[in-house]
């Protein structure tokens, strides 16, 4: 199983699976190889686990319509409408005062609130049921009180929604891909995706995909070979092919990824048209 290797000054393995289905495995400096490919292979369960739930949501994220400048626009309208009035509701049950409230189109937040108390909405939150709507008032709102993700700010969560874990979880899990989807066209814009396979200096075969073939082969030349791959300098460009879209270089890199050295060999010495 290809994955990416950081070491760093820590003691402990961790794996973390990227949304575009890289596996990242983060391990001491001087932990040798075999336990960490023991440790992969003892977790190859739930990394596959993983892998099958992302590309359900690639699936799920391809059949979602792109959004156009009208729909975002109408998304700002109905938000603009739509927050003032629960904020203020949730705030006179919580007790807390707040400031300004802007509604923008982000990639990664839902909600934030400043120091000074002024509040921010993503609008793609319209999209979403109103009970996820109100667990993000709910939460920004609870920084009025707690600057931070502590216990006590937790509890101010639960005693306006006891049921907030639910609500969490829903918002993680669709919300994550209606960001996502949203998003798709930003991603994949005035790109060239490619999916490569690089020689290691042990003989063995790495897999990928990026978005500037050249400078990921430099950067595994340039000292930080191990960032990417479970081997030292230097590694050499084999093969590649060439897509439009994000999704499909994921894909065809899947595909390779399953096979076996001798297949990827073959491929790489097959002749290209």
């Amino acid at each position: 199983m290809d994955y990416e290797l950081i070491r760093s000054k820590r003691r402990t393995l961790s794996i973390e699976i990227l949304p575009e289905g890289r596996i990242l495995v983060r391990a001491p400096k001087r932990l040798p190889e075999n336990e960490i490919d023991s440790f992969i292979k003892q977790k190859e369960s739930w990394i596959k686990k993983h892998l099958e739930k992302l590309d359900k949501q690639a699936d799920i994220i391809d059949s979602v319509p792109e959004m156009t400048e009208d729909d975002i626009k109408e998304l700002r309208k109905q938000a603009r409408t739509y927050f003032p009035d629960r904020v203020k509701y949730f705030a006179d049950l919580m007790g807390v005062s707040y400031g300004r409230i802007t509604i923008k189109y982000q990639k990664t937040l839902w909600g934030s609130c400043s120091a000074k108390g002024n509040l921010n909405f993503n609008c793609l939150l319209m999209r979403l049921p109103v009970d996820i709507r109100d667990y993000v008032i709910v939460h920004e709102l609870s920084h009025r009180k707690y600057m931070d993700h502590s216990k006590a700010f937790w509890r101010t969560v639960e005693s306006a929604l006891p049921d907030y874990k639910e609500r969490r979880t829903i918002l993680k899990k669709d919300g994550s891909v209606l960001m996502r989807a949203a998003f798709r066209r930003d991603e994949n814009e005035s790109k060239e995706f490619y999916t490569y396979i690089l020689r290691c200096a042990d003989g063995s075969l790495y897999t990928g995909y990026t978005t500037g073939l050249e400078a990921r082969v430099n950067a595994h030349n340039s000292g930080k070979g191990a960032k990417y791959t479970r081997t030292r300098l230097p590694v050499s460009l084999v093969y590649y092919e060439t897509f439009n879209t994000k999704q499909d270089a994921q894909r065809r890199e899947a595909l390779i990824k399953q096979m076996g050295k001798r297949e990827k060999e073959k491929l790489i010495k097959a002749p290209r048209f």
